[in-house]
């Protein structure tokens, strides 16, 4: 998967404008703009939020078709499943790119997980309607980013990390979670974010979720409810769609073998590989490739 630096130096500022060190970018599109995004389905290690501000769009979201028209927000989270299937002819949006690390080292990490992961799990969507008043907060915010991008100053990174804070915090106000997220502790919160930040870094060695449940110090049972209970998905589904993303940007983006495509993903052998791979995405790696 490219990380936001990566994507940027392989498309160039064909679909991003201005890029912050390599971890930050508000981009704007329009109709025929949009639809080259598609290109980065599965790809990109980076949380965006896009904003319709005119027009309509429509796209599948793994198994879900969502439909957008203007004030919408839609939350792509990394190696989501993503295609736009149309835009209408006076489409615009703006879309605030965030690198993966970026997040997951910044205090937003916990407020971004309510605002993305959860209510995925809870609605089986990432869109959120937005009222006009609303709407139109959220876009200054997004423009004041922008504008703080292009910016050098010395404290900016500062600046725009407290500034991506402020929108974070300001979708969490808008879906009113507070009242949906009484049941979750807080311990198993920071064990849920504990267990997401391992999966970056280890999936691709560790299919095992005895693994992350030790390194928890926690049993396999706990882990697997308490993510469960969070997220609605089960440990193995984060692992195994990791893996899966994963393998699809290795097909299509590199000249590795099957075989050595299995070995560096750490399966037993490349038949294994190939029964995991028709599984997870319908098709076997060499069809893929084909």
């Amino acid at each position: 998967m490219y990380n936001l630096q990566e994507y940027y130096n392989k498309f160039g500022k064909e679909h991003l404008n201005e890029l912050w060190n390599g971890k930050m970018a508000c981009a704007f599109f329009n109709n025929t703009r949009a639809l080259t995004t598609n290109e980065m389905t599965e790809s990109l290690k980076c949380y965006s939020f896009t904003l319709i501000i005119q027009g309509k769009m429509t796209l599948m979201n793994g198994d879900h078709q969502l439909s957008f028209s203007e004030n919408d927000i839609y939350t792509y989270y990394p190696g989501s499943l993503v295609h736009i299937i149309d835009v209408s002819d006076d489409f615009k949006d703006i879309c605030l790119f965030v690198d993966e690390q970026m997040t997951h080292n910044a205090q937003a990490f916990r407020n971004l997980l309510r605002a993305s992961m959860i209510p995925l799990s809870q609605f089986g969507k990432s869109k959120l309607s937005l009222t006009k008043d609303d709407a139109s907060r959220v876009h200054s915010v997004m423009m004041l980013i922008s504008e703080y991008i292009s910016q050098t100053l010395s404290l900016k990174n500062e600046i725009l990390e407290m500034l991506y804070s402020v929108f974070i915090d300001d979708l969490i106000s808008i879906q009113a979670f507070e009242k949906t997220r009484f049941s979750i502790s807080k311990q198993s919160e920071e064990i849920f974010i504990s267990f997401y930040a391992l999966l970056q870094k280890n999936y691709i060695e560790q299919h095992n979720i005895g693994f992350y449940a030790d390194s928890l110090n926690i049993t396999t049972t706990y882990l697997s409810r308490i993510v469960k209970t969070i997220s609605g998905r089960t440990v193995m589904e984060y692992i195994n769609e990791m893996l899966a993303i994963e393998a699809t940007w290795l097909i299509k983006s590199t000249n590795l073998t099957i075989a050595q495509i299995a070995d560096r993903l750490n399966f037993s052998t490349s038949a294994a590989f190939d029964k995991f791979y028709k599984r997870m995405r319908g098709c076997s790696p060499l069809t893929l490739r084909e």
